[in-house]
């Protein structure tokens, strides 16, 4: 399987299929009529955020590398040989920088990565074939950051007791964090042009779960841009925060005002909010606050989008997105 991470960075342990490939519009149609979510794909096109990607990253590369040392720190304290398992594709690019982290301290940590869905739950396919190279190892699945805690979630269901690591965890379910505050990590501003020109997965039919390789944006990659940016900057600190007491129930909560009750259609935490943005139908997004620098981008995209943006200073996370 073609992708453009550096052979040292990750290993894949995921198919290259071909998915059903839909539009928007149609795959919200699908999805109300009970198709499910892991067998559609819509097809990525030029990057939407690359723009804003490009101008952001000379401004959060120390904050990211920060993130990633506290969780670095955290796992080398705790775990004498941890391999990292990334959930593809969001956790990919944390883990190959918790994977760099570890080197420049003279560790060696293997780096897998595989697929993990909300409702199939993990790949436990690929994920024998990980305890098979390195049986003796802690295992320490990485992810960017976390939302509702749906990955969580199926990650338990998949494996219990399985331990969790993410650079911001601004729902409080992490094993580990860089920290609880909820925080633009980069690499959320794009999709596959960031993640090796991978799309997400999807269910094969067979076999491991699979991706689609999008070449196609070969010319808008910066998945190594973004690896090697934030590696090379110096860490800045960054304040972790109290873990948090259940600020999903408030945005949830707050979602109710504007007649969205399933709580499929909420989607909170600045990461979330982008991926909705970017392939969903959003039907709002709420803010803590207008003209921050982590959510600006949002604002920005659903005021010209003509969608309805609403500001809650109570709002446990910087951004939430809620879908038609």
């Amino acid at each position: 399987m073609n992708h453009s991470f550096l052979p040292g960075d990750v290993v894949f342990h995921l198919n290259e299929g071909a998915p059903q490939l839909v539009g928007v519009a149609d795959k919200e149609r699908l999805l109300r009529g009970g198709t499910s979510y892991a067998t559609l794909l819509t097809p990525e096109a030029e990057p939407v955020w690359g723009g804003t990607f490009d101008a952001l990253l000379p401004q959060l590369a120390s904050r990211t590398a920060g993130l990633v040392e506290q969780v670095t720190s955290q796992i080398a304290a705790r775990h004498a040989r941890p391999v990292l398992i990334s959930l593809a594709r969001g956790g990919t690019p944390a883990g190959a920088l918790i994977r760099r982290a570890a080197a420049r301290r003279g560790l060696d940590w293997p780096h897998h990565s595989l697929s993990i869905m909300r409702a199939e739950g993990l790949d436990l396919v690929a994920y024998q074939e990980v305890l098979a190279l390195h049986p003796e190892r802690d295992v320490i699945f990485v992810d960017g950051w976390t939302g509702k805690g749906s990955i969580r979630g199926a990650l338990d269901r998949s494996v219990p007791g399985a331990r969790l690591a993410v650079l911001s965890d601004p729902a409080g379910i992490s094993t580990y964090a860089g920290t609880y505050q909820d925080l633009l990590i980069p690499h959320a501003l794009l999709n596959a042009t960031v993640c090796g020109l991978l799309s997400r997965t999807f269910l094969s039919g067979s076999g491991r779960h699979a991706v689609r390789v999008e070449e196609a944006l070969a010319s808008y990659d910066r998945t190594q841009a973004y690896l090697d940016a934030v590696s090379q900057a110096a860490p800045q600190a960054v304040y972790m925060g109290i873990r948090p007491e259940q600020p999903v129930l408030t945005a949830l909560a707050l979602a109710e005002q504007y007649g969205v009750t399933d709580p499929h259609r909420v989607k909170p935490s600045v990461g979330e909010a982008c991926r909705v943005l970017l392939r969903r139908a959003p039907h709002a997004l709420l803010v803590r606050q207008t003209g921050h620098l982590d959510t600006e981008h949002l604002e920005q995209y659903a005021r010209s989008h003509h969608i309805p943006v609403h500001v809650h200073a109570d709002l446990p996370y910087q951004a939430c997105a809620l879908i038609q």
